[in-house]
């Protein structure tokens, strides 16, 4: 089903790459920063994460909704080359997350998004019918080239390198 995550803080690097896997992010206002810090630190991205950040933010399924834009590879752009820190409402306004929330209801909005995604007969489908196994194929197909990134490549793997 539905992988929400809740961030209650900064969420740098790893915490932002986990942060990505999931379906959809819910961050607290008013404290906490998302960075890709790699830039800084003289790192370069794996290419999991490459992928998965392309996947994840460049596809049009944030703010804005309706296939890949301009916008989206300017906050990939800004945010990976750059390493700019997003607060909460820039993270919002560039499609990083999906809902902010006071952090006194971070964890029960985080709940109520999950239980929403649930597939119930009140959208037409019937629970008797759902497959888990088609589920996390749709999820293979919407993301294939971060899936195949993550499944088979390896850390070492320089940028050039095919999978």
């Amino acid at each position: 089903f539905r992988t929400i995550a809740a961030i209650n803080g900064h969420c740098i690097g790893a915490g932002l790459f986990l942060a990505l896997a999931c379906d959809y992010r819910i961050m607290r206002t008013k404290r906490g920063y998302l960075q890709w810090p790699e830039a800084k630190l003289g790192m370069r991205l794996t290419k999991g994460f490459a992928e998965l950040s392309k996947a994840k933010i460049g596809n049009g399924y944030g703010a804005g909704g309706g296939g890949a834009s301009a916008s989206d590879h300017h906050v990939l752009r800004e945010g990976i080359l750059t390493a700019k820190m997003y607060n909460s409402t820039e993270a919002l306004n560039s499609g990083i997350i999906d809902a902010v929330c006071d952090v006194e209801k971070l964890y029960s909005e985080a709940f109520r998004m999950a239980m929403e995604g649930l597939p119930e007969s009140n959208t037409g489908m019937n629970l008797e019918y759902f497959d888990p196994k088609a589920w996390t194929e749709i999820k293979i197909e919407m993301y294939t080239d971060a899936y195949r990134a993550l499944r088979f490549g390896k850390v070492e793997d320089l940028p050039s390198s095919r999978i």
